[in-house]
């Protein structure tokens, strides 16, 4: 079989942030991406996701898709979707509290968001005769929330398995590392990262706002990077 051939043609679900950003980075040197798409799903930061979105499609030259799913705002009682609720703030230090990832994790839970998005991006697979769904998934977050596992990954391939009729997968080449290992790799690939369009805060003001959860193990990230 040519390289050419054992490339997987995939759908990038794409929110702009670092995870699923560094997928898109990664399918373009290993793969073949032919379309992202961002979810607008009332998110706070949804201008400003849907911006770095555009920006990063643009710069690796793939087709981009913006899916609104307002009624998703109405689900639950998640700080990301509902103004009137605080997104909780973390320093970096707290980060290693299994105890307050875990309250933060429900704070900004929104209900089966991973399940809804890989679906609705497999159905574009299925339509297009695309073998994957490349998602950003990572071990550090994977602790808190499970719909970015291993076994989240198994499973749901498994489903696809009889709610696809070409069988998508989906896929994530970061599941298995914490985001100091993905700007380690991402730093290795044969074209440069653009770091600079990224968009990793649950908030979307003009700046991001460098407190919540989501900031901070970005710039542990990217601090602990700088010091090796």
């Amino acid at each position: 079989m040519s390289q050419a051939a054992s490339r997987k043609r995939s759908v990038i679900l794409l929110s702009g942030g670092l995870d699923s950003a560094a997928n898109l980075a990664f399918c373009r040197e290993w793969d073949e991406p032919v379309l992202a798409v961002t979810m607008n799903y009332g998110q706070r930061a949804a201008e400003r996701e849907i911006r770095a979105a555009r920006c990063l499609s643009r710069d690796y030259h793939v087709p981009h898709q913006v899916i609104d799913l307002p009624w998703m705002a109405r689900l639950g009682e998640s700080s990301l979707t509902d103004p009137s609720r605080s997104v909780p703030i973390l320093k970096k230090d707290q980060l290693a509290s299994p105890e307050l990832t875990e309250q933060t994790a429900r704070a900004v839970w929104v209900p089966n968001r991973n399940g809804l998005f890989t679906h609705i991006a497999a159905a574009f697979a299925e339509s297009s005769r695309l073998e994957r769904v490349v998602v950003g998934f990572n071990a550090e977050e994977a602790a808190t929330f499970p719909d970015n596992s291993v076994e989240y990954l198994t499973r749901l391939n498994r489903a696809l398995e009889l709610s696809t009729a070409t069988a998508v997968k989906v896929h994530s080449y970061t599941v298995a590392w914490d985001k100091r290992k993905i700007v380690s790799e991402l730093k290795k690939l044969s074209r440069a990262f653009p770091f600079g369009q990224l968009w990793s805060c649950y908030l979307g003001g003009d700046q991001p706002c460098g407190e919540c959860e989501s900031c901070q193990r970005f710039r542990r990230a990217m601090e602990e990077r700088k010091t090796e």
